[in-house]
């Protein structure tokens, strides 16, 4: 059976990224990471523009977008935070996806804290309350446009692009996803997939050194906060919340985004699955040189044989 879901590689919008993500097979579309730096200023901005122009995209193209991890005050995003500085960077991120037609935009469901002593019961409630007043904005700012807001769910050590070392009381477990969907109407899900199964490993128990850092405060958080056992009680608890799926494998507790084949995941299974139940599949495996999608490509090709395709 084949099913027709789209494909869609990851990318930042410069003409060497997007060069080679058109390279054949040309994929269904594109889901462009917007760093803090593209949108600096109104000149980053039109640069974003410029490059796409310039791309040759087809007609039929699908664009997504997707938030940077950093805020315009140069602090990390938090969606608990509700400053002035996120304010304004959802406002370019919309603004932004509205100038190129993307279909959705995405922010992350992630309030970082270095301390792991953030990770209670407690704090998860503050933090989830916290949040919705900044889920609305950015869902009024999208939804006044026709665009699709989302969220992208969290793993349990956050790495923040920078090898750090970070925890979210929030955007882990699907029950959190659920609750901000349902408190602002009209928000969706980006399941992230290597998220997911490095949180799940976590609740499972699975044991690895991750550079001397006491983890013991996160298994108690995840163990006792309402969670998911499995990969299909988590997509289920999502139910018409989701609508995209990040693909990448992982291991372990640290292994994310891992090329198709190298992770504790068998993913052919989990593609036919989620591809009953999202409008759009994303590659997001790490690349040894991001100018050239060799691991997304096979991600690809992987993903449209599972389908069939």
């Amino acid at each position: 059976m084949t099913v027709a879901v789209p494909v869609l590689l990851k990318a930042r919008p410069t003409p060497a990224q997007l060069a080679d993500r058109l390279q054949a097979p040309v994929p269904d579309g594109l889901e462009l990471y917007l760093d803090t730096v593209d949108l600096s200023s109104q000149e980053a901005m039109d640069g974003v523009v410029a490059n796409l122009d310039s791309a040759g995209l087809p007609s039929d193209f699908t664009l997504l977008v997707e938030g940077p991890i950093r805020s315009l005050d140069g602090e990390f995003f938090d969606l608990a935070r509700d400053s002035e500085a996120d304010r304004e960077l959802m406002r370019r991120l919309i603004g932004l996806s509205a100038r190129i037609g993307a279909i959705g935009a995405n922010v992350h469901a992630i309030a970082p804290d270095r301390n792991s002593a953030a990770l209670t019961l407690e704090n998860r409630e503050r933090l989830l309350q916290q949040s919705l007043g900044p889920t609305r904005y950015f869902a009024d700012l999208a939804l006044g446009v026709g665009i699709v807001p989302t969220l992208e769910n969290m793993p349990p050590i956050l790495r923040m692009r920078e090898s750090a070392f970070f925890y979210t009381a929030i955007g882990m477990p699907p029950q959190d996803m659920v609750a901000l969907c349902e408190a602002v109407p009209g928000v969706k899900v980006i399941l992230d997939v290597a998220h997911t199964e490095l949180y799940l490993n976590v609740r499972r128990g699975v044991q690895e050194d991750v550079n001397g850092e006491d983890i013991g405060p996160l298994r108690r958080f995840v163990a006792e906060a309402p969670g998911a056992d499995s990969f299909e009680e988590y997509i289920r608890i999502l139910g018409d919340t989701l609508m995209t799926s990040h693909v990448a494998n992982a291991s372990g507790l640290l292994g994310e985004a891992l090329p198709y084949t190298e992770g504790d995941l068998d993913l052919d299974p989990l593609m036919r699955h989620l591809a009953e139940r999202v409008s759009y599949l994303v590659t997001e495996t790490l690349e040894p040189d991001n100018n050239r999608a060799v691991f997304m490509r096979e991600a690809q090709d992987r993903i449209n044989r599972a389908l069939g395709r």
